[in-house]
């Protein structure tokens, strides 16, 4: 404290003698208090936070190990020795399947479901098996790649079941596969609610996107930071939930440490500085008492400079009469006169302006200093694709990773190489480079096509590769974002696929090797592919509407090809899209279209999104053409060629759709929204077609199974120029309602998922059939509703269709009256 004092005091010493005004002690005071209480305050938070995290892990850890110990009894039940003998007897001869199912009975008394099933998988009938049995066979297909299966709850049964799978085994070789399904109370039973102290906990499995099952639960939600954590129960797809609690150590211990340092030094100085103030008050109070003529030279040099009244300017006097005179005190010559007295050195001359040197042109050339790399974040694996923000979720980095994992599947399933593409974002030439290079590190090849749209990144993986490929694209979503959307031996990925390349990065499961990069230009083999298989009977004038998206390059070229009259708009390719957002699905980006079509007198307004494979249509009336609608027209160019062919659309479109596909032979589905879960529900049950509201039409039939923009505009105008109504007719006959187009609600990350759960569990409709297959679609015979999560942004997405103004009306009032229910502070656009 010592150094302190002397440095305060030459401090002083260095402004004149000046005293601090009582303001700045106050501050000064207050901030030394601060720094001495809030460290203490928030070091008692973390401890106090601290200790509730640690209570909830080890309440939450001892429960996920009951539940495992009860887990693992069904399936050393399942590889028990005399399980394993009946088994093989039941395949060899079914009539002996009830002596297997009484004996696994009489070991766990909750079993209802026994089932063997023959080693060949290539036999084996999912649709036959029941309404699990897709379930079943990914837990085969497991099983047989020397996996244990996790035991999982088949919701799709109409009592829902806890199955566990394992392989009967016959010496080395594999006889067959034995399923058995318990009740799911044999493992909840054990779920001790009354162990856990935070008041809310749950059993629960999650289903991708269909909703959870809830086998136990006590309390509710409330308190933690705001979704619940989720403890995996090992050997099964069950979770314990509990709330989240983070902890966020605020002061590390060090910091603590210099805070109070600080804080204790800055109170001292102010203890210092406020009785140097006293001081100076009581010398001043001395001064007023002494009676002279004029200041003494001491009172000059201590006294506030703010204090010194200057004496009155005496009457002139000849140069050298200078005798008597009072010195002059005006403000500046005063000041210069008291250093000068007080022994100061003179003031130097003020130095001239510093003349800085800066080469442009030099600095240009300099290499950008490399941005600090982005961590690996569990989040951006979504759905149907992975998406980030580039420079805060997503870099370079990230691709590589990506990459090298993507290549290594690809040589596991012998589908390479890997074509790689990327669409007119800014941060693409990046992304693209890292992804070829982890795609390498793996030692897989890999065919570069550059920036073209999403649709020739298709055709390159399926005519000059073996179904692989990977697209660079933001979609749709603002010019910060990118992602990659991933094809393997022809199969998109989704869901458990993607969370799975993010699990082999963490754990480090990826190949090393050397592979090659090649570069390819396939856009004229693409063009000229659409050309051979579509001509248009008539010309057609059409404006189509890139958004300045990666479609420009081709999309034009592409129409003109099949017989158009094309009249491109905003075809320029611009990552910061400048004109309007990519994304034809929302009216407002499509204003520019109307307008130039009605200018242009064309026959029809196409749109295209930013990796241009969605489409959106709008009539020399100015009409928008919704998806839903446009799929009626393209539903029942297929069914025409192929009747009775099974036709796929997702929640959002209008109940008008099915209506029509079925008038016109075919067989209507309804299915979940996502790019990527129509492309493979379509192989899964071989369909020849399908859309979504969303604008992504996927055509099996004389195509690839892939949503393609540029392609489903030409088979558009190929049914449109092949009648001899004009366009803007034929669109406005088919089968309209009141309707809304998609609505979004803003929520936080997470929240909208855990909404729509709650929405599902809780809200009834009466007099509705409700889906829940993809959020909850209510219908009534005169509308319907929908309210989904997006699985791309924090929203949900809301949509009305009905046949009056009136019914459109009064759904929207359910809608929002549930909706309110379960939050009021929703900010609902209807």
């Amino acid at each position: 404290m010592i150094d302190l004092r002397e440095k305060l005091q030459q401090l002083l010493d260095s402004m004149g003698g000046r005293r601090v005004d009582l303001k700045w002690l106050i501050l000064l005071a207050v901030v030394g208090v601060a720094l001495v209480v809030v460290p203490i305050a928030l070091e008692i938070s973390d401890q106090t936070r601290r200790a509730a995290i640690e209570r909830l892990e080890s309440e939450g850890h001892a429960a996920a190990e009951r539940l495992t110990e009860v887990s693992a009894q069904l399936h050393t039940l399942l590889t028990d020795v005399e399980v394993q003998n009946l088994a093989r007897r039941a395949l060899a001869n079914p009539e002996t399947l009830p002596d297997l199912r009484q004996y696994v009975d009489g070991r766990i008394p909750e079993v209802r479901d026994v089932r063997v099933f023959d080693a060949d998988l290539a036999d084996y009938d999912p649709v036959a098996a029941g309404a699990n049995g897709f379930a079943l066979l990914d837990m085969m297909l497991m099983a047989e790649a020397g996996q244990n299966p996790p035991q999982q709850i088949h919701s799709s049964l109409e009592t829902p079941l806890l199955y566990d799978v394992a392989v009967v085994s016959d010496g080395d070789e594999a006889a067959g596969y034995l399923a058995v399904g318990v009740e799911p109370a044999f493992i909840a039973s054990r779920f001790e609610s009354e162990t856990f102290s935070s008041g809310y906990a749950a059993l629960t499995q999650y289903n991708g996107r269909q909703p959870a099952t809830v086998l136990e639960r006590v309390g509710s939600l409330e308190g933690g930071d705001s979704l619940p954590q989720r403890l995996p129960v090992s050997g099964t797809l069950l979770r314990i939930e509990q709330p989240m609690m983070t902890y966020v150590e605020y002061l590390p211990f060090s910091m603590l440490l210099i805070l109070l340092l600080v804080g204790a030094l800055t109170l001292t100085a102010t203890v210092f500085l406020y009785r140097k103030n006293k001081e100076w008050a009581e010398q001043r109070a001395e001064r007023e008492r002494r009676k002279g003529d004029g200041p003494a030279e001491d009172e000059v040099l201590e006294a506030d400079p703010g204090d010194i009244v200057p004496a009155a300017k005496p009457a002139p006097a000849d140069e050298g009469d200078q005798e008597g005179l009072v010195a002059e005190t005006p403000d500046a010559d005063g000041e210069k006169a008291a250093e000068e007295s007080s022994g100061a050195a003179p003031l130097e001359p003020e130095a001239p302006p510093m003349q800085l040197r800066y080469n442009v042109s030099e600095r240009i050339r300099k290499k950008r200093e490399p941005l600090p790399p982005v961590d690996l974040r569990p989040e951006i694996f979504r759905a149907y694709d992975i998406r980030g923000i580039v420079g805060k979720t997503l870099d370079a980095g990230i691709a590589r990773q990506v990459g090298q994992v993507l290549g290594t599947l690809a040589l596991e399933k012998d589908a390479g190489p890997v074509v790689v593409a990327r669409d007119g974002r800014l941060s693409g030439p990046d992304l693209v480079d890292g992804m070829i290079e982890g795609i390498t590190a793996s030692g897989c090849d890999v065919l570069d096509i550059g920036a073209v749209p999403t649709g020739v990144l298709y055709y390159a993986a399926y005519e000059r590769a073996r179904g692989t490929g990977v697209m660079i694209t933001g979609s749709h979503n603002p010019p910060d974002y990118n992602g990659f959307k991933i094809m393997l031996a022809g199969h998109p990925l989704h869901g458990a696929a993607i969370r799975r390349i993010h699990e082999r990065i963490v754990e480090g499961e990826f190949r090393v090797g050397e592979g090659s990069a090649e570069q390819a230009d396939v856009l004229d083999d693409y063009r000229e592919r659409i050309a051979g298989d579509i001509k248009l009977d008539r010309p057609l004038r059409v404006v189509i509407d890139c958004g300045n998206g990666i479609g420009g390059i081709c999309a034009a070229d592409v129409l003109r090809a099949v017989g158009a009259e094309v009249l491109p708009l905003f075809d320029e390719v611009d990552g910061t899209f400048p004109n309007h957002h990519p994304d034809p699905s929302d009216p407002e980006n499509l204003e520019d279209l109307i307008e130039s079509v009605r200018l242009m007198d064309a026959d029809i307004g196409l749109a295209l999104d930013g990796d241009a494979d969605r489409l959106g249509v709008v009539t020399l009336g100015g009409s928008i053409i919704y998806a839903d609608r446009i799929m009626m027209l393209l539903a029942m160019d297929v069914l025409d060629r192929m009747p009775g062919a099974t036709i796929i659309y997702d929640v959002k479109c209008t109940g008008h759709l099915a209506k029509v596909i079925r008038e016109a032979g075919g067989n209507p589905v309804m299915y979940k929204t996502g790019h990527s879960l129509i492309k493979a529900r379509m192989k899964e049950i071989d369909s020849p077609f399908a859309g979504e509201m969303s604008g992504h039409f996927f055509f099996g039939e004389r195509w690839y199974g892939v949503d393609d923009g540029i392609y489903a505009a030409a088979r558009l105008l190929e049914i449109l120029a092949g009648a001899e109504a004009p366009p803007e007719a034929i669109l406005n006959a088919l089968p309209t309602s009141y309707s809304t187009p998609e609505l979004k609600v803003h929520l936080e990350e997470g929240e909208n998922h855990a909404f729509v759960e709650i929405l599902q569990s809780k809200a009834k409709f009466d007099g509705a059939q409700v889906s829940t297959i993809d959020g909850v679609r209510a219908d009534w015979e005169d509308g319907w509703g929908l309210v989904r999560a997006s699985n791309t942004t924090p929203i949900l997405v809301v949509r009305f269709d009905a046949e009056t103004e009136q019914a459109l009306e009064r759904i929207k009032n359910v809608f929002r009256s549930k909706m309110l229910a379960i939050n009021p502070d929703l900010e609902l656009p209807f």
